[in-house]
């Protein structure tokens, strides 16, 4: 019994010392403690020069960037009466957008509104500048925009890009939530996430292609990479559709390996600890290489077996193929535990 008095007595002094830390956060005003007072209103900020370099830090709030009907940079966001959470600032070409917790009472209050009030920047036709964004949580979308770089970073919430020109890099890093690519054009793009998948569609990039999960899926359909491209797995699948590079390099600890209508002028190569690997009219001009520890390895290839150097290693399962050196390719495939069952177009 004295034992549960004094669990009572704790959380009656805990709740006390709430109440006293809201009444000064309030500032004696217990008017602030009314959830009517959380109701926000949309309040815009219109620039008045020409940016060409943005930089958003903003926290639970998703953010929007697109161009539209506008002469300068224009930002939409939500915030209630009498209050300044969100910091915006022009420092010579530069924009910086951020938002500033002021209000600690707020944890304590309920907003009843729950439409969503993402910040929407709106960009000219003739901005082609950088675009840095960062969120804490909340999703972040990229549309219709031309831009000399982009580097979105997001900690809990979707990235999204959709018809986006990128003249250099873009860079996409996600903690928790997927990010999802569709008709991108840009130099270099690096995708990484931590918890949730990447998907790319319908994409051109002029150099290089990396991604990497820990823990999701890897899906890329109709993307052209003048050079190379990585697909990284921790734990989670790896699919590729009507995809053209130099050379693919595709490593998974634990995961499928799904490769459909994929051409490389060079190598394709595979690594790949748990899980099968299935190759749909995989073509390429030098190589390709696959070492599978558990799983099998099976599908066909384009060509003639004749046109292949081939070298079949299988510790444990049978093979349809046979060591070969008629040709002037390289077929390489290694399996510790698992079958390999290739066939070719011709």
């Amino acid at each position: 019994m004295k034992k549960k008095l004094l669990i009572a007595g704790g959380c009656s002094l805990a709740g006390l010392l709430l109440m006293i830390i809201a009444f000064i956060a309030a500032r004696g005003n217990l008017a602030e403690l009314s959830t009517r007072n959380v109701q926000t209103v949309q309040k815009e900020y219109d620039c008045s020069t020409d940016i060409i370099k943005i930089d958003a830090d903003i926290t639970s709030d998703n953010l929007e960037i697109r161009t539209g009907d506008v002469e300068y940079i224009s930002v939409s966001y939500y915030d209630r009466p009498g209050y300044n959470e969100y910091e915006i600032t022009e420092s010579g070409d530069s924009l910086g957008i951020r938002y500033v917790d002021l209000h600690p009472i707020e944890v304590m209050t309920i907003d009843l509104d729950l439409e969503d009030k993402p910040v929407i920047i709106t960009v000219p036709e003739s901005f082609s500048g950088k675009v840095n964004i960062s969120s804490s949580s909340g999703s972040i979308i990229a549309e219709s925009i031309n831009v000399s770089s982009l580097d979105l970073k997001n900690t809990s919430g979707g990235i999204r890009i959709n018809d986006v020109d990128i003249a250099t890099d873009a860079k996409l890093s996600n903690t928790s939530g997927g990010i999802n690519v569709e008709n991108l054009v840009c130099k270099n793009l690096t995708a990484s996430n931590t918890s949730g998948g990447i998907n790319i569609e319908n994409s051109d990039i002029y150099e290089l292609l990396d991604t990497k999960c820990s823990s999701g899926d890897i899906s890329i359909k109709s993307v052209t990479v003048k050079e190379g491209a990585r697909l990284s797995t921790t734990s989670g699948t790896r699919y590729m559709e009507d995809v053209s590079a130099q050379y693919l390099e595709c490593d998974g600890s634990s995961g499928a390996l799904k490769a459909v209508n994929v051409t490389v002028l060079y190598s394709f190569s595979s690594s790949t600890s748990s899980g099968s690997v299935t190759l749909d009219r995989v073509e390429t001009g030098n190589s390709i290489k696959i070492t599978a520890s558990s799983g099998d390895v099976r599908g066909t290839i384009v060509g003639n077996e004749d046109d292949f150097n081939i070298s079949i290693d299988t510790s444990s399962g049978s093979s349809n193929l046979s060591d070969s050196s008629d040709g002037n390719k390289k077929l390489t495939i290694s399996t510790t535990s698992g079958s390999v069952n290739i066939d070719f177009t011709e």
